[in-house]
């Protein structure tokens, strides 16, 4: 079975799958941020690159972390930190979280990537909250990927960790021909590639056999 996942290089390096062949679609890179002091309550990681490419892990003590989805959290617990997740990853299920853990004269840091969502700082800031959103990272787009595309040909399954790399493979990489059942970690996921007409199945991204798991799936079809 050849299966290949998408995510970026240096991104959830603590998850072995070695029978998986790892073909990133974009590249991180660490962008400079100020954050004078830890004079904040509650932190919201929104990705997993956002827990690794922020660089004050020391000003978490005593502080009550969130995270957006599964991935995020694993990434937080690879590093000992443990956090608040969402039944449902995605904003609207964050936002409940908050509203339901929210304690006396919160003040949230918010640390996601350059062009990250808002809708989580907007909507605490629409409540009166005091807001600080901070951009630890960036994801740059290949300059080509015709050097890549042979291998997604031949893939029997393909598994998209995030949007940005199942939007970019079907914008670059993509061909009618192409006979790969794709997976997506999140309802969100799913539901992006839905929205560009195909279809996508859920896959849990930590378990203990990934490869049987999809095996699975495809032969259940």
């Amino acid at each position: 079975m050849n299966i290949i996942d998408t995510k970026a290089e240096n991104n959830l390096g603590f998850l072995k799958t070695t029978s998986i062949k790892n073909i990133p679609l974009f590249r991180l890179e660490p962008l400079d941020y100020e954050l004078e002091n830890g004079n904040f309550t509650e932190i919201i990681f929104q990705s997993s690159p956002a827990v690794d490419f922020f660089r004050d892990h020391g000003l978490l003590i005593n502080k009550q972390i969130y995270s957006m989805g599964q991935a995020t959290s694993a990434t937080l617990k690879s590093k000992g930190l443990i956090s608040l997740n969402p039944k449902s990853p995605s904003s609207e299920g964050l936002i409940e979280l908050l509203e339901q853990h929210r304690g006396t004269n919160p003040s949230y840091l918010v640390v996601k990537g350059q062009e990250g969502l808002t809708k989580i700082s907007d909507y605490l800031k629409e409540r009166g909250m005091q807001v600080k959103e901070i951009a630890c990272y960036k994801r740059i787009k290949f300059e080509s990927y015709e050097n890549i595309k042979e291998n997604f040909y031949k893939a029997d399954a393909i598994i998209f960790p995030s949007n940005f790399s199942a939007e970019i493979y079907f914008q670059e990489i993509h061909c009618a021909e192409s006979k790969a059942i794709f997976f997506g970690i999140s309802r969100r996921i799913i539901n992006s590639i839905n929205s560009l007409g195909h279809k996508a199945h859920m896959v849990d991204y930590f378990s203990d056999d990934l490869e049987s798991s999809i095996i699975k799936t495809i032969s259940s079809l």
